[in-house]
């Protein structure tokens, strides 16, 4: 499907029916591929309406000018899609480099979100040791050589990786320039939304995850053993059931027309 926000044309994946819930991938230069799996895309069935763009700059979505690839255009085209969508609340969840851009969504419009969660991400500051890449190409073989670094078992998911589109310049953008100055720590102290915080023991995100579960004031914790960076692949089940209660714990009603 595809949508024209702030004057680009994007494409994004709409199934299921009832409460909404507006996922971000990360990346960034990797495009929504690594949220179409089963851990993500079986909360259908649980009366979850499951939402997935590919954000500006990656999959089939419009490239535009490097300068326009920040985290504020990129928090701003989650929110109005959502918003063309007919969403004016909806439940978001941001894995990684994508909850880096879902912090900063709900600093900006919390009062838009019914749930938060984030998965395997920081609230800042984040180190930098990353080269700009050449090409889109380039970047592929980058990603291929830190692949397996994201799984803690002997499961690598590389039929999962050869499906993926590769973006360098969003990389470069959000690598070089943006998120050295992503720091929202003080910002999500004061942040009343529902958070729900899933990460995998053996994740190097794993304290970052914890600070956040220490600080936010509405957030809980879940830690799924034996998994790396990826928890919605490696602990499917595990992760769908604990996303699917904690976004209808209350009978949250459906706040926006059903996806296809």
């Amino acid at each position: 499907m595809r949508a024209t926000v702030n004057g680009v044309q994007l494409t994004y994946s709409d199934t299921g029916g009832g409460v909404p819930l507006l996922c971000l991938h990360g990346g960034m230069g990797v495009d929504a591929g690594t949220l179409r799996v089963p851990g993500i895309l079986d909360l259908v069935r649980y009366g979850i309406r499951v939402i997935i763009p590919d954000q500006r700059g990656h999959g089939q979505s419009a490239r535009v000018s490097p300068a326009e690839y920040s985290h504020a255009m990129w928090a701003t085209d989650a929110h109005d899609l959502a918003e063309g969508l007919g969403c004016s609340r909806l439940a978001l969840l941001g894995h990684s480099y994508g909850g880096f851009l879902a912090l900063e969504y709900a600093t900006r419009w919390p009062e838009s979100l019914t749930h938060l969660i984030l998965v395997a991400t920081s609230a800042g500051p984040v180190p930098v040791r990353t080269a700009p890449v050449a090409t889109d190409a380039d970047l592929r073989e980058h990603f291929r050589s830190v692949w397996p670094r994201f799984f803690a078992g002997d499961n690598k998911y590389w039929e999962l990786f050869e499906t993926l589109r590769f973006a360098a310049d969003p990389y470069n953008a959000a690598f070089t320039r943006e998120l050295p100055a992503y720091d929202v720590r003080q910002q999500v102290q004061g942040l009343r939304v529902p958070t729900l915080l899933i990460v995998g023991s053996d994740d190097p995100y794993r304290a970052r995850m914890e600070w956040l579960a220490e600080h936010m004031p509405d957030a809980s914790l879940r830690v799924l053993e034996g998994v790396g960076h990826f928890p919605f692949i490696e602990a499917a089940p595990e992760f769908t059931l604990s996303v699917a209660a904690f976004v209808n714990a209350g009978g949250q009603p459906r706040t926006c027309a059903a996806g296809r």
